[in-house]
C-alpha cells in the first residue's frame, strides 16, 4: 500500500491565495508530484470534487460567504465525493468553541489551526493516510453500491490486521445499521465494547435497540454515550428522537437546546429543536432555531420555505409582525426553486393577517385566486383551515374542510 505523497490527487480550498500558494508549495518539498488543484470558494470545490477523485483534501473552514468547511464535507460525503478512502483535514485560523466544535463534529481525519509547519502538515497527511488508503477497495466497491462485499472486505482486512482497526469495525458497524442488519450490529459493537466503552459503539447499539422498538434500552444507551463522551453529537440526537417517541416532547427539547449549545452549526439539529420548541410553545427558542435554520440552509440550498414560515409563527406569537412580514419577503427571494413556495408565502401572508387587518381583504382575494390554479398539498391544506378560522372566516375554513381526503 502506497503510504507516500507522490502521485496523490490533492485539492486545497482556501479563499486566501498567499494560503493556497503556501500549501501548494509545502506539498511541493514534501513530495507530491502533481500539482494540488486549488479553490477559491465553496462553489469552485465543488465543481473540483464533482469532476474527480481526490485522495486528499485541505479545506479552510471559514471561506467567507457561503458554505464554510464542515458543509463542503457534510455534501461531499452526501453526493458520495468524499469517501471513506479520502484524507480530509480541516485548516482554520479559527479556534472558537462552535467552529472547534462544528469542524470536529463532521469527522475530518485532523483539525489544523493556522499557522501550519510543514513538519506538522507532513505528519497528519501520513497518518491520516495510513488510515484511509487500505480502504481504497472497500470504497470502490461501496461507490458499486455493494455493501454485502464492503462487508467482506472488512472482514478480510480484519482477519488479515491491515488497515486501522477502530476504523474498520466502526464502518462495518454502519453499513450493518445501513443494511438492518441488527444482530450484525450488536456483535461489532460488543466487541468494541469489551476492549473500552466507545461512545459510537454504544450509540450504534442504541440505534439497533430503537429500529427493535425497545425504547427504554436505547434511552439508556443514548445517555451512557453522552457521559462516556458528551461531545459526541450524535448520541444528543438519536436522544432526542426516542424521548419524542416516548411521548416526552419537551425533555427532547431539552436534549437539543444542550446540543446546539455544544454544537450549534447542524441544520437538522437545529430544524429538530425549531419543531419541538414550537410544540411546547417556547416561541424565543423556535426564533432562534429557526433563524439558525435558514442562515444554515441558504449557503447550501437547503433551506425550505417552511423553515421561513416556521419562522413567521414564532415571531407572530412573539408579537413581532413587522419582522414577521420582512422573513416573509425574504422567503419570496431566498426559496425561488421550492415548488411549494407560493403555498406557504400564503399561509404567512394569512397568519400575519391575524393581526394586521390591512391587508386582511387583499389576503383573502389573493388565496381565492389562488385555489382556483392549484389545490395544496394535505398539510398545507390543514393549516389554510386553521389560519382562516383564526380570522373568523368560518365559511372559507368549512369549505376547505370539505375538499379534505376522507
Amino acid at each position: 500500500m502506497d503510504i507516500t505523497l507522490g502521485r496523490k490527487a490533492v485539492l486545497i480550498i482556501d479563499d486566501f491565495q498567499n494560503m493556497r500558494a503556501q500549501l501548494v508549495q509545502m506539498l511541493g518539498s514534501l513530495g507530491v508530484e502533481r500539482k494540488p488543484d486549488v479553490a477559491a470558494s465553496a462553489e469552485e470545490a465543488l465543481e473540483h470534487l464533482r469532476s474527480r477523485r481526490y485522495d486528499i483534501v485541505l479545506c479552510d473552514y471559514n471561506l467567507g460567504e457561503g458554505m464554510h468547511g464542515q458543509q463542503i464535507l457534510d455534501l461531499a460525503r452526501r453526493e458520495g465525493w468524499v469517501d471513506v478512502a479520502t484524507v480530509f483535514i480541516m485548516v482554520t485560523a479559527e479556534n472558537s468553541t462552535e467552529m472547534v466544535m462544528g469542524a470536529l463534529e463532521s469527522g475530518p481525519d485532523a483539525y489544523l489551526a493556522k499557522p501550519i509547519s510543514k513538519e506538522l502538515l507532513h505528519a497528519r497527511l501520513l497518518k491520516a493516510l495510513r488510515r484511509r488508503m487500505p480502504m481504497l477497495p472497500v470504497a470502490r466497491v461501496l461507490r458499486q453500491g455493494d455493501t454485502g462485499q464492503a462487508l467482506q472486505l472488512l472482514d478480510t482486512m480484519l482477519s488479515a490486521g491491515r488497515g486501522e482497526r477502530a476504523d474498520i469495525l466502526r464502518l462495518k458497524a454502519e453499513l450493518a445499521l445501513d443494511m438492518g442488519a441488527l444482530d450484525l450490529v450488536q456483535e461489532v459493537c460488543e466487541i468494541v465494547i469489551k476492549e473500552r466503552p466507545v461512545a459510537w459503539a454504544i450509540t450504534s447499539l442504541g440505534q439497533a435497540a430503537m429500529e427493535r422498538g425497545e425504547l427504554p434500552r436505547a434511552e439508556t444507551l443514548f445517555r451512557q454515550a453522552i457521559v462516556v463522551t458528551p461531545y459526541f453529537m450524535a448520541a444528543y440526537d438519536h436522544l432526542a428522537a426516542v424521548l419524542e417517541l416516548r411521548g416526552r416532547s419537551r425533555e427532547a427539547m431539552e436534549i437539543l437546546e444542550e446540543a446546539v449549545g455544544r454544537s450549534s452549526r447542524s441544520l437538522p439539529r437545529q430544524r429538530r429543536l425549531g419543531w419541538l420548541a414550537m410544540q411546547v410553545r417556547e416561541w424565543d427558542l423556535a426564533r432562534c432555531a429557526w433563524r439558525q435554520v435558514i442562515e444554515l440552509g441558504k449557503p447550501t440550498q437547503t433551506v425550505r420555505a417552511e423553515d421561513f414560515f416556521n419562522l413567521v409563527c414564532a415571531l407572530m406569537e412573539m408579537g413581532e409582525s413587522a419582522k414577521a412580514a420582512q422573513v416573509l419577503e425574504d422567503m419570496r427571494q431566498s426559496v425561488t426553486a421550492d415548488p411549494l413556495v407560493r403555498w406557504w408565502s400564503m399561509l404567512g401572508r394569512l397568519r400575519i393577517a391575524v393581526v394586521n387587518h390591512g391587508d386582511r381583504e387583499a389576503a383573502l382575494d389573493a388565496l381565492d385566486a389562488l385555489m382556483l390554479k392549484a389545490i395544496p398539498p394535505i398539510d398545507i391544506h390543514r393549516q389554510l383551515i386553521e389560519v382562516l378560522e383564526s380570522l373568523g372566516e368560518v365559511t372559507r375554513a368549512e369549505l376547505l374542510r370539505q375538499q379534505l381526503p376522507d
